[in-house]
């Protein structure tokens, strides 16, 4: 059985990135996969420092949220992650955790475990596809994270206009429960 870790960093409560992710989730389960949701909304995950409290342990020296969710993507086979454009960029909330990886590699000794795949979902209302993608590929493919992928996938869903956008649009459903599938194939 696939344990899959899905993230959300909307900010949105029922809005587009939530319906997204519980289509990949239901998807996700259909297959066997044991899931585990996160709302980085809900939790508290402070900005990193660049302190390097964490070279030695490979623990952030901060309490807070961030280790308990470091902990789930060790344990998950795959992840599904999904974040809102805002100015061309993903959300501070997303990338507030992206930044907190610094524990992995600040710490020589920091074993990642197996490597997973990862789907990305991005949701934008004008941002184009080909520039957004490229932003989770320079993301992806730093040394310090993509060590710990096998593979990745993004889909970027445009012309989200209002909270209730994917909810009405069949075919980004659909988008978002073939990345699940091929995220629970491995």
């Amino acid at each position: 059985m696939k344990n899959m870790l899905f993230l959300t960093a909307t900010p949105t409560v029922g809005g587009n990135g939530d319906a997204l992710i519980s289509a990949a989730m239901e998807e996700a389960k259909e297959h066997g996969a044991k899931v585990h949701l996160i709302h980085i909304r809900e939790k508290r995950i402070g900005f990193c420092r660049a302190c390097y409290g964490c070279s030695q342990t490979g623990v952030c020296v901060q309490k807070d949220d961030f280790m308990d969710i470091l902990r789930l993507a060790h344990e998950a086979d795959a992840i599904i992650a999904e974040a809102p454009i805002y100015y061309n960029c993903m959300a501070a909330q997303m990338m507030t955790v992206i930044n907190r990886l610094c524990c992995t590699f600040a710490c020589k000794t920091y074993q990642v475990g197996p490597k997973k795949r990862v789907g990305m979902f991005l949701t934008c209302t004008g941002s184009e596809p080909g520039e957004m993608k490229r932003h989770v590929r320079n993301i992806l493919t730093l040394p310090s994270v993509n060590r710990a992928i096998s593979e990745y996938r993004t889909e970027v869903f445009t012309q989200c206009v209002s909270d209730s956008t994917c909810h009405d649009r069949p075919d980004y459903l659909e988008r978002a429960r073939e990345i699940a599938r091929w995220a629970t194939e491995a």
